[in-house]
């Protein structure tokens, strides 16, 4: 048989073999929302612990398992909000929150978001100013209104400021390293002033959230914005001549703690340090599973919350 003929008939029963699993997994899938759909009520825990490449993994606040997600969820009139918002929304539903408790499931989604070593800011950030705090453009926020982004704020200064995360403004090719004599942490010799001028010019700004509007193009030691900035042209690796700016983006370029207005999302990173690690895996995670290891909350097939069981464990 030659030999290209038989690697086709290896690869044909791979395809063939695969689509039976997911064939398989598909109808799994299917009969447990069916015997779901069936049951008038489940009862459900609000933290679950298992193990994860041989080390404790937990997940908070609901199973994982896609019908409580959706019936508890999204049939909560949750779908007009951002998925960012969830994990805070569920919690709320728990009797008896209190800040404090806020604050940590806060700390705790700050940290377990800083998923590389150099994560760019606005995947660290949950969106809770538009749907829930109800923020327009009349209401800044560093106003007096409390807010559930700013009480957020103030969690990730407070991680800061005991040494569990840190942001850097420059980088490198190194994607292991993390610590540069650049970061926030090294740049005022009072480290509360260094995390009231970021919060101040990064955070209440929103300068994790700009568009491509919003960038800043240095030509020839001139500002411009990307309607005025001049063209030019350049030959691609297929030799065809492409348009371009002139200048360079600020909003893609390291920048400077000295230089505000150029910050984003893209060139401010955030970073998780090994004695934040230690306090997510050790203590924090640990911490908030015993808290609400106890509680459950039982709902219908309609999502809707029937009676609570259990109690937090202060």
């Amino acid at each position: 048989m030659p030999l290209n003929f038989k690697s086709k008939i290896q690869q044909y029963w791979k395809s063939m073999l695969y689509m039976i699993r997911r064939l398989t997994q598909t109808i799994r899938f299917y009969k447990r929302r069916i015997i779901y759909k069936l049951i008038a009520r489940k009862k459900c825990k609000f933290t679950t612990l298992r193990e994860k490449n041989g080390k404790p993994s937990y997940k908070f606040f609901y199973d994982d398992a896609d019908e409580f997600v959706e019936d508890f969820v999204m049939r909560l009139g949750y779908t007009k909000y951002h998925y960012d918002d969830i994990d805070l929304l569920m919690f709320l539903q728990i009797p008896h929150i209190t800040k404090e408790d806020i604050l940590e499931l806060f700390k705790c989604i700050i940290l377990c978001r800083i998923w590389a070593v150099k994560t760019e800011t606005d995947e660290i950030i949950i969106t809770t100013e538009i749907m829930i705090d109800k923020c327009d453009e009349n209401l800044s926020l560093d106003s007096s209104k409390p807010t559930y982004i700013k009480e957020y704020f103030n969690a990730m200064g407070q991680l800061f400021l005991a040494g569990y995360i840190d942001f850097g403004c420059d980088w490198d090719d190194d994607y292991k390293r993390r610590d540069y004599p650049t970061n926030l942490s090294y740049y005022k010799e009072d480290k509360y002033q260094a995390w009231i001028y970021f919060r101040d010019h990064f955070l209440y700004k929103e300068a994790y959230a700009k568009g491509w509007e919003d960038d800043i193009f240095i030509y020839e030691d001139k500002e411009y914005t990307e309607k005025d900035c001049p063209r030019g042209t350049y030959i691609d690796e297929e030799g065809k001549e492409v348009a371009c700016y002139k200048g360079y983006s600020t909003m893609y370029s390291p920048t400077s703690w000295d230089t505000p207005k150029y910050w984003s999302q893209y060139n401010i990173w955030a970073t998780i340090t090994p004695k934040g690690k230690r306090y997510l895996y050790d203590i924090l995670q640990p911490r908030i599973h015993d808290k609400y290891k106890d509680l459950e909350v039982e709902i219908n097939n309609k999502g809707e919350i029937l009676q609570w069981f259990g109690e937090i464990n202060r």
